[in-house]
């Protein structure tokens, strides 16, 4: 027995029985009123006792959505279709205020050009995707109208013209097609020329202005418009910018690359001039 009081398991016995009491005399001190066993056991088994809360309220969670699945399908139906009728609402109004501002620029169009007569308002519904000088098909054609031939045009700019016409859709040739021959001249100095395109200035998003006299004065940031002589386009409306002036290899002439005012190849709605003082009939600026 007295080789015991001196053995290590002795001395071990003693550290943790000064352990408990110091653990067991703090919980006293510092938690209040339950004793210290109680404490103890509580703070021992604090984190299974939550672990299990967690657990119960999870599976009280499951069985309630297993439950009231019915419930909440109806109304998460009801909630997706006040959202869609909500987003219709939103696209209805979009698409109000779109067409209201395609009519207010057509009005514009209209007290600028007196003598303009227009369709009703159309959509691009197709590009054509073979064509490389980005030919389009329009939502309207002779129920609406519209006749072979007809400008088609933006509150920006010239497009192009009607080159197949149905009862109900019109195909659309643009002014960066060789087949669309357009009168054109510069507002600064007046000089005029012949938007006739090539592959490969259409290839550059650019139109391609011809007959030009050497000596004329033409340089590059004129602005350009149809001059009417042709009488396939009006006179007046805009075609674009010119991006660069070069000589023809002839000599005799000039050429000059325009950039288009209205970005032909990716337009959306478009109006078309289905009448116009001096339609059919050809005339000189100034006449």
């Amino acid at each position: 027995m007295k080789d015991f009081f001196h053995s290590v398991k002795f001395r071990i016995l003693i550290c943790i029985g000064a352990l408990l009491l110091g653990l067991m005399t703090y919980v006293a001190v510092t938690i209040g009123t339950e004793t210290a066993p109680e404490q103890i056991i509580g703070t021992v088994t604090y984190p299974f006792v939550t672990a299990a809360n967690g657990i119960a309220d999870g599976v009280s969670g499951f069985i309630n959505k297993l439950v009231n699945a019915d419930k909440y399908k109806t109304e998460n139906d009801e909630l997706n279709a006040k959202l869609s009728e909500m987003y219709k609402q939103t696209m209805d109004y979009e698409s109000l205020l779109k067409e209201n501002e395609r009519l207010r620029e057509m009005l514009k169009l209209k007290e600028k050009h007196e003598d303009f007569m227009f369709s009703e308002p159309c959509d691009v519904v197709a590009h054509n995707a073979n064509d490389i000088y980005g030919g389009f098909t329009l939502n309207g054609g002779k129920n609406n109208g519209i006749s072979l031939n007809d400008p088609i045009i933006t509150p920006v700019g010239l497009v192009g013209r009607v080159t197949s016409i149905a009862d109900n859709y019109a195909r659309v040739t643009t002014i960066f097609s060789p087949d669309v021959n357009v009168g054109v001249y510069t507002m600064r100095a007046k000089t005029t020329g012949v938007i006739e395109n090539s592959l490969d200035s259409a290839s550059k998003g650019l139109c391609l202005m011809s007959d030009i006299l050497k000596d004329a004065d033409i340089k590059e940031g004129d602005i350009i418009f149809t001059s009417g002589k042709s009488g396939l386009f009006p006179a007046d409306i805009m075609v674009g910018t010119v991006t660069e002036v070069y000589d023809d290899p002839n000599g005799l002439s000039k050429h000059a690359l325009i950039k288009p005012a209205e970005d032909v190849k990716g337009v959306t709605m478009v109006s078309v001039i289905t009448d116009f003082s001096g339609k059919g009939i050809p005339f000189e600026i100034g006449e």
